[in-house]
């Protein structure tokens, strides 16, 4: 398993617990980090502000890159160009010739009738080697049993920490192994919540009581949080990359340093099927 850094926090406030975009200052020691770290991928997105100018603008952009694009609300279009000049903007502000990875954002967007077009474009950039691997990010595995229908993916991407182990309980972990698509695992900190050692700010008591059972294991075994969260999804070896987010330098060192100890073994008993909780889509303490 390697580690993937998340970019969404370089160009845009995002998370539970972040109100600021990371400043150049800090983006500066963030880069010096990660290019004398044994990082070799990059996570970002159209819609994450200025972050693909950001890495476009560093030495970041020398990473393996993988970039989530996602159809316009206003589906009149042709998506056959469409996609290759979606690509060719996030290329543009990458200042990079070709792409390790490309997402689709939104699984929706491939059930209408643009759906197969849209496949194909992408195919097409893959065939001229602009683009090495297509996927898809996901929010859980009903999602990938309705694209697995007509399509297999390179990559899947899907949110896994140690209150969200849908993808695992499903068995879709062995099917993607099976034919060989890389998956990538993110939210492993939950936007925050899971390694926040403030308040919960407005929650429900019942929600409460399953995040202070991974607090109050911790505490007991003093094993920080974080050392949690990552070791969790660390001891699940068919997963290819983990793609983490942060706040600042000093956290994302925190994370690396973390990651590259022994491995602890954290028990597999924190995990629940509230999706108001484990779903931040359906936060509503914000």
């Amino acid at each position: 398993m390697k580690l993937v850094i998340g970019s969404a926090q370089i160009g845009m406030i995002y998370g539970l617990f972040n109100n600021k975009k990371i400043s150049k200052k800090e983006f500066k020691k963030i880069e010096k980090l990660v290019t004398k770290s044994n990082i070799n991928f990059i996570d970002t997105a159209s819609k994450y502000g200025s972050s693909e100018n950001i890495i476009g603008n560093s030495k970041l952009k020398n990473l393996n890159i993988i970039t989530k694009i996602k159809l316009p609300k206003n589906k009149n279009i042709f998506v056959k160009n469409w996609a290759p000049r979606e690509i060719s903007k996030s290329l543009k502000k990458l200042k990079i010739k070709k792409i390790y990875g490309v997402l689709i954002h939104d699984y929706r967007d491939l059930l209408g009738r643009y759906g197969k077009k849209y496949i194909l474009s992408l195919q097409e950039l893959k065939k001229k080697n602009i683009i090495k691997k297509i996927g898809i990010s996901v929010y859980d595995s009903k999602e990938i049993k309705k694209i697995w229908k007509f399509w297999i993916p390179d990559i899947i991407q899907v949110p896994f920490n140690a209150l969200d182990t849908r993808i695992l309980d499903s068995g879709w972990v062995d099917i993607l192994k099976k034919f060989k698509v890389k998956i990538f695992v993110r939210s492993i900190f939950l936007q925050g919540l899971l390694i926040n050692e403030n308040n919960y700010f407005k929650i429900s008591k019942n929600h409460k009581i399953i995040l202070n059972k991974l607090r109050n294991w911790c505490y007991k075994n003093n094993i920080s949080l974080l050392q949690a969260c990552l070791h969790f999804v660390k001891q699940f070896k068919k997963i290819d990359y983990l793609v983490v987010g942060f706040n600042n330098c000093n956290q994302l060192a925190e994370i690396i340093n973390v990651f590259k100890k022994k491995q602890i073994i954290i028990p597999n008993n924190f995990s629940t099927n509230k999706i108001n909780l484990i779903d931040p889509r359906r936060w509503s303490f914000k």
